[in-house]
């Protein structure tokens, strides 16, 4: 039996429980998703991204930070 998808509003909610208002680690967001398989969870991420709900930064070590950008918060208060 397949598992849900992991919708947009699992990775906001992610995102928000991790960083609030600000930018978080990408690599800290994903075991945070639902349990599917790691390339699912990185999909589901990049997804929303190239969508314009999240906003993705390398900072100076290189690694990938995220937050919500405003159509995200958007998306998010809509769906309350």
């Amino acid at each position: 039996m397949a598992s849900k998808p992991i919708t947009d509003e699992h990775v906001l909610d992610a995102i928000v429980e991790r960083g609030g208002d600000g930018f978080c680690l990408a690599a800290d967001v994903l075991p945070d998703l639902p349990r599917r398989t790691h390339a699912d969870r990185r999909r589901a991420l990049h997804r929303c991204v190239r969508s314009g709900l999240v906003i993705e930064r390398r900072g100076p070590d290189g690694r990938a930070y995220v937050a919500l950008a405003s159509e995200g918060w958007r998306r998010r208060r809509d769906a309350a």
